[in-house]
């Protein structure tokens, strides 16, 4: 069974201060808005796999056609992630999308703080609105999960929004330490809150000088099937990091590469690809992988 992230479009609403849409803007204003063709990523991702829909750029709930992309994905037998602001949509919109949804499956509102607090991240976030669709979801099958970036503005309201949580109906309280405060440091929590990746990047990096592993969150059993990533242009990549900072590291996952579009290939044809199974293969070893690689999944050995 094969675990994806998918971007189904990258349209959003909000303006979050570290979101690319926001910190590459003029970039971003010069690009056109995608979304993906419902039937692409339904046959590409095939029958019994599950499906995780959270953007990188935009946020899935904003695909004109996204009630039937979750149908038909339910129409074959996949168990759907969906993670999302919450916001700009009404009750009614929420109350089909509960219609689709079973036990197997789960929505994660990124809610960071309460109402005097979460729009000042989530820029452009309704209180309201979130608050409209968590309620039509009290009467659900699915999973319902609040997910908590910590910052030096909500970092203090941390135990008010568990409570409140749990007075909602939520199954569980994520609390998620970032590094989306970097380059404004008016965000920046207590160190407790600092993701441990922003501390230990550098020391991973450090330590590969001595005894450093990898291991690759794409792989499953050595063979690539976990946290595979579509882009709302509908390529592919071993992962959202691959595909985030494709222009960065300049790898073989190169944009406007006709060889990795779901549009045009299975996903059998792709991981068949030579290109694609020795960059597979060299993420098996700390050596040989990919600097991003290196950078998000290599761990201390010892």
């Amino acid at each position: 069974m094969f675990n994806f992230h998918i971007e189904p479009t990258s349209k959003c609403t909000l303006e979050c201060p570290l979101c690319d849409r926001t910190w590459f803007y003029e970039t971003f204003k010069k690009r056109n808005l995608h979304e993906i063709n419902v039937d692409n990523i339904v046959n590409f991702v095939g029958v019994n796999a599950e499906v995780g829909m959270c953007g990188n750029n935009g946020d899935p709930i904003y695909h004109s056609d996204f009630h039937n992309l979750c149908r038909k994905l339910k129409d074959n037998n996949c168990k759907i992630h969906i993670t999302t602001n919450g916001s700009a949509k009404t009750k009614k919109w929420w109350h089909k999308l509960n219609e689709i949804l079973d036990s197997n499956d789960e929505i994660t509102f990124s809610i960071d703080g309460l109402k005097d607090t979460n729009h000042l991240y989530r820029k452009n976030a309704k209180w309201k609105s979130i608050m409209n669709a968590i309620e039509v979801l009290k009467n659900r099958k699915c999973k319902m999960v609040w997910k908590y970036i910590v910052f030096k503005h909500n970092q203090h309201q941390i135990k008010e929004a568990n409570d409140l949580c749990a007075k909602l109906g939520f199954n569980d309280f994520r609390l998620e330490h970032s590094d989306r405060w970097l380059g404004k440091k008016d965000l920046m929590p207590d160190r407790e809150f600092v993701d441990t990746y922003y501390q230990q990047q550098e020391k991973v990096l450090i330590d590969a000088k001595h005894k450093v592993d990898i291991q690759p969150k794409c792989l499953k059993n050595n063979l690539p099937s976990e946290n595979l990533y579509i882009d709302a242009e509908g390529d592919f990549y071993p992962c959202c990091w691959i595909g985030t900072y494709r222009y960065k590291y300049k790898s073989l996952f190169s944009p406007k590469q006709k060889s990795f579009n779901i549009k045009d290939n299975t996903l059998n044809q792709i991981l068949e690809n030579t290109s694609v199974k020795d960059f597979f293969d060299s993420t098996k070893q700390f050596t040989s992988a990919h600097e991003c690689c290196k950078i998000q999944c290599g761990v201390k050995n010892g």
